[in-house]
């Protein structure tokens, strides 16, 4: 975030938040007036004169890793990565709102690191500050994988360390929130890798296979969808403040600026 001391005007900000899937999405959706500008992957929003873009990546990055390097190509603020996480720790219940400080992910020992002041605001709107987390290239499915990766992290999902490398390559501010949609004590209802299609979608098709296959998993399965909602409820409520918040944060800056030349 920036001003113009010359003009004692705040400059007005470039948002990207992105998620996963629509799902997760669409509680904020329903919150703010947001439109589509790239088919079903990409929209825009207003807050305060400052434009919010919801990037809906798929699972993995798989689906607009291209749309999302062009929305970097243009001038870029501050980047949210969001959505939702499985718990790797006890105290982090379901539907809890966390904020990384850092990024870890499968393979390399390198981290991305959230920047410091965005996750401060995070906090001052709720969110709970954690360590890590963890970026992992498959879902983890069983309660005993989700334990093991607890040792160095406190939520897996699959898209925040490579958005945060983008956004790093760019220059732009980063910071990956999430809220968390299943704890650690509990299998996944479905083996959701053999769910996701190439796009980085849920193949709802292959989904009812597995229930059709095995019909005791519909109780837990629609447990799972459950919390997964209501997270996503609470994760759009969080984010609607948050935006505000970093607004908020950059007018106090234009402030504290202004107070300075005098």
């Amino acid at each position: 975030m920036s001003c113009d001391r010359n003009s004692g005007v705040r400059k007005l900000l470039r948002i990207i938040v992105t998620f996963a899937v629509r799902a997760e999405f669409s509680p904020w959706r329903r919150l703010r007036r947001f439109k589509r500008v790239n088919g079903n992957s990409i929209y825009l929003s207003q807050s305060g004169g400052d434009d919010i873009y919801a990037v809906v990546t798929g699972i993995g990055t798989r689906g607009t890793r291209e749309e999302l390097r062009k929305l970097f190509d243009r001038p870029v603020d501050i980047c949210v990565v969001s959505g939702l996480a499985g718990s790797l720790k006890r105290q982090h219940a379901a539907g809890t709102i966390l904020v990384a400080r850092a990024i870890k992910r499968d393979k390399t020992e390198t981290v991305m690191t959230s920047d410091g002041s965005l996750v401060k605001i995070a906090t001052q709107c709720g969110a709970a500050a954690v360590d890590f987390f963890y970026t992992a290239d498959a879902i983890a499915n069983s309660a005993s994988e989700k334990m093991r990766l607890g040792q160095t992290a406190d939520a897996v999902e699959m898209e925040s360390f490579q958005i945060m490398a983008e956004a790093q390559r760019n220059g732009v501010r980063a910071v990956a929130v999430r809220a968390v949609s299943d704890p650690v004590d509990r299998n996944l209802p479905l083996d959701f890798n053999r769910v996701v299609d190439g796009d980085g979608k849920i193949g709802w098709l292959r989904a009812l296979s597995q229930v059709a296959a095995g019909p005791g998993r519909l109780p837990g399965l629609i447990r799972f969808g459950f919390e997964s909602s209501r997270a996503a409820r609470r994760l759009g409520r969080f984010l609607d403040e948050y935006v505000k918040c970093i607004a908020t944060e950059a007018t106090l800056q234009l402030d504290a600026a202004r107070t300075e030349v005098r």
